[in-house]
């Protein structure tokens, strides 16, 4: 996995599209162990039995790849919100520094900004 601080869309969607398929896959080995025991080649302890080391298994791998995925989840919403943040006081003129020459005596009209809300009379 990536250790960079930007983490790529894509890739993301990988890792959970493969996480799903990893879960689909054990899910086929539980039902597969009930298919052998009722073929007879399998009793109804060891399929219980492998049916809950499948589930062990499953669980503990969900939870490392779901923990490193928090670590890149916090950090690009972290990141995003900066933006959004940043967007937001564009927009309601915070961004906006004074001047050496003295402070501006006409603001820009609101309707002006893009993205504004700011209704055209």
């Amino acid at each position: 996995m990536k250790t960079d601080k930007t983490f790529d869309i894509t890739e993301k969607a990988r890792v959970y599209h493969t996480l799903a398929q990893m879960s689909s896959s054990f899910s086929s080995i539980v039902r597969y162990c009930e298919d052998l025991e009722q073929a007879g080649v399998l009793n109804a302890k060891y399929r219980h039995l492998f049916q809950a080391f499948t589930v062990e298994v499953q669980s503990e791998l969900n939870s490392k790849v779901l923990e490193a995925m928090d670590q890149v989840e916090m950090s690009d919403s972290s990141r995003c919100s900066r933006v959004r943040e940043k967007w937001e006081r564009y927009l309601r003129f915070e961004d906006e520094k004074p001047s050496k020459k003295g402070p501006k005596s006409t603001k820009a009209q609101p309707s002006k900004r893009a993205g504004s809300r700011a209704s055209v009379k």
